[in-house]
């Protein structure tokens, strides 16, 4: 059996959806846009046909006597008739409950034949695909089995898929069977492969037209006749049978094969004759392009051809027609599911596109300002095509566009597009989603559509959507839809501070207040609404502060003290209805925004609550409803007539320094003056500091009773740390202060050379609401301040040593002299660190060859390292551990010697101070490594004073001096520091001499006999004194009276 056009590729559809991807954002966000307007997707009816039946390959409506129904094909589905397996059958469901039946078109089985007197089976009706393909009209309906086949009458037998349809009229009382394809013209060369009824349609006074794509090696064809001449031509026992009065289109050149003329059929009025004629999709024409052609409706002569843009795009897959633009002329709308865009990352994508045609005239199609792309990749946009009527009441008709594999999980979507003048609008305004994800097989949900039926009789068409993957139909109603439109005043609409006409009462007390009135009115109507409409409005108060957290709403309802104020409303369709309202401005020490508008917000909508009408729906709001109106009042100013501030704002910076260091904490004073030299007031100012990322805000400066006391807080903005400090509200005009604020800068780094505070005062004010901006910089230093310690110990050296005599032979370091401790302590005080620093000291070490100090050992202490010429312990001396410090205790020698000077100079003998200036000195080198803040290395230089040149110097005094200086040479930091620490100290040991007991002593009867002569001597003296009567004298002035003679006497003459 030969293959099957345009079933094929569409079944292998379902398995190019398993590679699918996602959704684009922009299908979110369609389907958020438009996701309630008048479909009703809460209250849908879903329609459920046998497993595996594919219930819901098609649909119609379909209109009895006494109601409308649905049809719904299922192909795959099995009957009565007997021996035939899965031939496929049409279901009708009334609309409001899922009860479902199957209309028996044929109940007979295979048809036999005797072919030279053999009994033989002439037609297969398992698997026929009966339903593929349903179409009604009036009391009318067709439903086609477009893989039927049947055994020609040859001799040698061929199997033709020719396809077959059966007609049902008189409200399906009666049933024909229309086979136009079943002829002696068999095989692909003739209407062998037909599939007659692979498409079909009814015109609008009733004429049947099919598809057959198979025709004539798949040129296709179409095939049209009335339902009388159908009916008429009708011998059930005859096999072949032509109808009377058919017409159909014939085969043409060989270069027109694999075009599938046929694939897709509508019918629609395009000539200017007044007769209907046909247009047909051929998606394989003109080398894969495709192209939908006009024919016309009395002899099927083609009449204009539309050209597809791309090949393999399957332009023509679908084909519908309307009246679009309500201009009285049927415009075409074609679908090309396969076609391919090449998306933003330059990779082609197929999406699909549905292309809109508009008649201007007889024959005359101009393509719309833009036609439709999809959006999802595979997600085959523009499969179906459902001409809808005037969804919306709006005067211009709609359309449904089928994508069965979009949406999340290629569960299918359907888009609404509403229509307007120049076509169909670019987005939907309501996208339908399947409710069955893809599994093993997709739902398909959106493969058929079919609209344009009002069910219910609401006066506004539904929909039908079949998903024949999950064997399944779901039925849309359309929900009434209301235009509403309100008003909102407020008067007046200025707030005057000063004026308070309203009386405010909390519980036993009431006060004035200031106040304004209020009100709002709502208008509906719509065509087919309910008597009464209920409505919810909500008016909310300051409304932008709403947004805002820890925000105060400065306005309430007067009754309530409430920001917002909910209220229902019951309208009657074209009545108006209003509400009035006074509102009061809070006292003004409750909120700080004086200057911005108050907003009043409005906001409405149908109330959830309501009752559904008597059709068991809820009518919506027009989405193109504007549902939230916004007033606004102001508080009055004192700004004269028109209400508006201009100030002048200046701001002036000062610091306590221009210069901060690396390591340290930095405390920092600013001192800003304000000023506003404006007309009017500033309101809410505020000054804000830009902290630099090293600084952190301490406190305000409280040291000065000049300076303004100021609130202030953090607040932080794009990683950038603000300090907000209030300035009064308003700053009014001709206003000037002093404030001050504290700042540490303790995470400095040197990577810039600078750090920057910017400073500026703003205000709420729309005009001149800000100062300049002040920038207030300080220059990044390195410092340190390195502090230089020495001392000696001991700090004198006591000679004649205890315990030392010379001795030939040397052998420890004590047999040289005493010992002598020179120690320096270099201190990085800060706040910068050191990296590099030297450090030389040097010692007197000989003088005119002899020895002065001899230098054992030197211990560090820290990041410390030393060298010297001079080699340490030259002698190879055992060494030992320190002595205590302090002299030693002398031994007398009570021998006295005198020893005759030999007469020669003695250089050093005329010296005392022995530094190296004078003498020679050793020197030691030292390299300092880092030095944080507060760390220190330590030196201690280990030397022994050698005795014997200053034993030969009896009782002379020497002051030997050590010299140390350091220079700091580098600091870790690439900014150049302001200076460069050095200095220098000086350590000196006193050299000193005991003298000896024995030299100076006085024998003990010298000193007896003197102080023997000294008693005998004051006891001459006293007695000389007594006989001369020394010890007898009187007072010189004798009595009291006597001393009174002496008193000099007053004047007489005074």
């Amino acid at each position: 059996m030969g293959t099957v056009p345009g079933l094929s590729p569409t079944r292998s559809w379902g398995k190019c959806c398993e590679c699918a991807v996602l959704a684009l954002p922009v299908v979110v966000l369609w389907i958020q846009l438009g996701a309630a307007f008048n479909l009703d997707t809460e209250n849908r009816v879903v329609f459920t046909g046998p497993p595996g039946s594919y219930f819901g390959y098609s649909v119609e409506f379909f209109k009895n006597s006494s109601s409308i129904n649905i049809l719904i094909g299922a192909p795959k589905a099995n009957t009565s008739q007997p021996n035939v397996t899965e031939g496929g059958a049409v279901y009708m469901c009334p609309w409001s409950q899922n009860n479902c039946t199957i209309i028996s078109f044929d109940k007979q089985g295979d048809r036999y034949f005797y072919i030279n007197d053999v009994n033989t089976q002439v037609e297969f009706k398992s698997h026929q695909w009966f339903g593929a393909t349903v179409r009604a009209h009036g009391s009318s309906v067709l439903a086609c089995a477009p893989r039927y086949y049947w055994r020609t009458e040859h001799d040698i037998p061929f199997s033709d898929v020719t396809g077959t349809c059966y007609l049902a009229v008189d409200n399906l009382k009666r049933f024909v069977e229309f086979a136009p394809c079943r002829t002696e013209r068999h095989g692909p060369a003739g209407q062998g492969y037909c599939q007659g009824g692979f498409s079909a349609d009814f015109t609008k006074d009733g004429r049947v037209v099919l598809g057959g794509p198979g025709s004539f090696y798949w040129q296709g064809q179409l095939i049209s006749a009335t339902t009388e001449e159908i009916v008429k031509a009708y011998y059930p026992a005859y096999f072949l049978l032509s109808v009377a009065g058919q017409i159909q289109t014939r085969q043409v050149q060989g270069s027109y094969d694999d075009s599938y003329l046929g694939y897709s059929v509508a019918s629609g009025e395009f000539s200017g004759d007044g007769e209907e004629d046909f247009v047909t999709g051929v998606p394989k024409g003109l080398m894969l392009y495709g192209l939908v052609s006009i024919l016309n409706g009395s002899d099927l002569k083609s009449l204009l051809n539309l050209t597809g843009e791309q090949m393999g795009s399957y332009f023509g897959y679908a084909v519908a027609t309307t009246d679009i633009n309500n201009d009285g002329l049927d415009d075409l709308v074609v679908g090309a599911p396969l076609f391919m865009h090449r998306g933003s990352n330059g990779r082609l994508e197929e999406l699909g596109k549905v292309y809109v045609y508009l008649q201007r005239g007889p024959l005359e199609l101009e393509p719309s300002q833009s036609h439709l792309l999809g959006l999802q990749a595979f997600s085959r946009f523009g499969t179906s095509l459902a001409p809808l009527g005037d969804l919306n009441q709006d005067g211009f008709n709609d359309m449904a566009i089928g994508c069965p594999y979009g949406g999340d999980d290629q569960q299918g979507s359907v888009f609404i597009y509403n229509g307007h003048v120049g076509g169909l609008k670019d987005t939907p305004t309501q996208t339908l989603s399947g409710q069955w994800a893809f599994s093993s097989f997709p739902a398909s949900f959106g493969f058929t559509v079919r609209g344009n039926k009002d069910l219910d009789q609401n006066g506004y068409p539904d929909l039908i959507v079949g998903a024949f993957g999950v064997d399944k139909a779901v039925l849309y109603r359309a929900r009434p839809i209301v235009n509403a439109s309100a008003s909102l005043t407020v008067q007046p609409t200025m707030f005057n501070q000063e004026e308070k006409h309203c009386m405010l009462t909390t519980g036993n007390k009431s006060l004035s207040v200031s106040c304004v009135s209020i009100t709002f009115c709502l208008l509906a109507n719509g065509k087919h609404l309910p008597s009464h409409l209920g409505f919810v409005a909500e008016v909310q108060l300051d409304s932008g502060k709403q947004k805002q957290k820890e925000s105060i709403r400065r306005t309430l309802f007067l009754d309530s003290q409430q920001p917002s104020l909910v209220k229902t409303f019951n309208l009657t369709n074209r009545k108006p209805l209003c509400h009035n309202s006074n509102i009061y401005l809070r006292p003004e020490e409750e909120f700080r925004d004086k200057l911005s508008p108050i907003y009043i917000s409005l906001n409405f909508s149908l109330d959830p609550q309501a009752p559904l009408d008597q059709h068991g729906l809820r009518p919506i709001l027009n989405y193109e409803t504007e549902q939230l109106i916004e007033q606004k009042a102001q508080i009055q100013l004192d700004c004269g007539d028109d209400n508006i501030c201009v100030p002048d704002l200046k701001l002036a910076v000062y610091g306590d320094k221009t210069e901060v260091y690396l390591g340290d904490e930095n405390s920092v004073s600013l001192t800003f003056n304000a000023k506003n030299e404006g007309e009017g007031g500033a309101y809410e100012a505020e000054l804000y500091v830009a902290l630099p990322p090293e600084a952190d805000y301490s406190g305000i400066a409280r040291n000065n009773v000049s300076l303004t006391q100021l609130t202030c807080s953090y607040e932080a903005e794009n990683q950038t740390r603000y300090l907000v400090c209030d300035l009064g509200n308003p700053m009014k005009s001709g206003t000037s202060l002093w404030a001050g604020l504290r700042f540490t800068i303790p995470r400095l780094n040197d990577t810039h050379n600078t750090v920057q505070f910017e400073l500026q005062i703003r205000s709420k004010n729309a005009n001149n609401s800000e100062s300049e901006v002040v920038f207030y910089e300080l220059k990044v230093s390195a410092m340190a301040d390195v502090i230089l310690q020495g001392v000696s110990r001991p700090d004198k050296v006591i000679f004649p040593p205890p315990n030392w005599t010379v001795r030939q032979g040397l052998g420890e370091e004590k047999e040289i002299g005493p010992e002598l401790q020179q120690v320096f302590e270099l201190v990085n005080n800060g706040p910068s660190v050191v990296s590099q620093t030297s450090l030389v000291v040097k010692c007197p070490l000989k003088a005119h060859g002899h020895w002065l100090l001899y230098p054992l050992e030197v211990v560090t202490e820290g990041p410390l390292s030393c060298s010297s010429k001079t080699t340490l312990n030259a002698l190879k001396l055992k060494l030992q551990p320190g002595a205590v410090e302090g002299p030693a205790s002398l031994k007398s020698n009570d021998e006295h010697r005198i020893q005759k000077r030999e007469v020669h100079r003695d250089p050093l003998g005329e010296q005392e101070n022995l530094t190296c200036s004078t003498v020679e000195c050793w020197q030691l080198q030292c390299n300092v490594g880092l030095l944080q803040r507060g760390r220190s290395v330590i030196l201690t230089v280990r030397s022994r004073v050698w005795a014997e040149t200053f034993m030969e110097r009896a009782y002379k005094q020497y002051m030997l001096e050590c010299s140390v200086h350091f220079s700091v040479d580098r600091m870790p930091y690439s900014v150049s520091p302001t200076l460069k620490p050095s200095g220098s100290k000086k350590v000196a040991t006193a050299v000193m001499w005991n003298k000896p007991n024995s030299q100076y002593s006085v024998p003990v009867w010298i000193i007896i006999l003197a102080v023997l002569a000294g008693l005998l001597l004051l006891a001459l003296l006293i007695y000389l004194l007594y006989k001369m009567g020394f010890f007898k004298r009187s007072d010189p002035y004798g009595t009291t009276m006597e001393k009174a003679k002496l008193k000099p006497q007053a004047s007489s003459e005074a």
